[in-house]
């Protein structure tokens, strides 16, 4: 299996991510970069949506980073839906192609889960959330890769 830094390279370059959050659309143009000495993955996500879209003001920005030490992926989650006064990261072991990043709000848990499907040089995301022992899903979205300019680092 490939390092930590190889797995989050297949991030790199441009995407078009498509998907539906509930009955929503979603469609974002996505661009993803090695940053701050390429300790962290920089991902930025914008909609592409018409107006009469309710995603279609929103804007995301995702970091991902590698810590040895304790063999875990984090993921630093800012967009557009407010302004947190707490930092939670989302944290994840690697299963395989699979990143399940758990964000833990206490009582509820968001999971953002990133699969890798090299059949399709493309990364899937499950959206859920657990809360009262109940899961159910937030969205479902794919990436396909657009160009992979930019990679290395």
């Amino acid at each position: 299996m490939e390092d930590a830094h190889e797995f989050l390279d297949r991030l790199v370059g441009e995407w078009l991510l498509t998907g539906e959050m509930g009955e929503v659309e979603l469609r974002q143009h996505v661009q993803a970069r090695w940053v701050l000495g390429g300790r962290f993955l920089w991902m930025h996500c914008k909609s592409e949506t018409g107006p009469d879209n309710p995603t279609a003001e929103y804007e995301a920005i995702y970091l991902f980073g590698y810590n040895r030490e304790e063999d875990t992926f984090v993921m630093h989650l800012l967009d557009t839906t407010e302004v947190p006064t707490t930092c939670v990261l989302g944290r994840a072991s690697r299963e395989g192609d699979r990143l399940p990043f758990v964000f833990d709000y206490g009582a509820v848990q968001f999971i953002n889960e990133l699969s890798w499907n090299p059949d399709r040089d493309g990364w899937s995301f499950h959206q859920t959330i657990r809360e009262e022992g109940a899961t159910k899903t937030f969205a479902r979205k794919l990436m396909s890769r657009i160009s992979t300019s930019g990679s290395g680092g």
